[in-house]
């Protein structure tokens, strides 16, 4: 049988990851039409461009590790769905992610009492 807490620690990590790079994202989009043209933001959309590419990359991936999670772990299609659409804001996915991990540490636990 698979450990269903198995991809819990990349799921952190990638979590963790994902949730400073949203911040960054959204803090880079607001600070590029805020600012001038000459602004750090404005004059380093090349490197923005390529930082939200590979957030959305890391985003997908997430996305997959929450889906294996969801699968070993039987949760509820509400959860699973939530758990995904709160990683979508940011500071608030840093809360999701507490939140899966006590989840899984607590079906853990009773799968090991049951």
């Amino acid at each position: 049988m698979k450990n269903p807490s198995g991809p819990l620690r990349p799921y952190q990590v990638l979590a963790t990851i994902v949730g400073l790079n949203l911040i960054f994202v959204f803090t880079a989009a607001i600070a590029q039409r805020a600012t001038d043209d000459t602004s750090w933001w404005n004059r380093n959309d090349g490197l923005i461009l390529v930082i939200d590419q590979v957030h959305g990359l890391l985003f997908m991936a997430l996305l997959v590790l929450i889906a294996v999670l969801s699968t070993r772990n039987k949760w509820t299609p509400w959860f699973t769905i939530s758990t995904m659409l709160l990683a979508t804001i940011p500071f608030v996915s840093f809360w999701a992610e507490r939140r899966t991990t006590r989840k899984v540490h607590h079906d853990q636990d009773h799968v090991i009492a049951g």
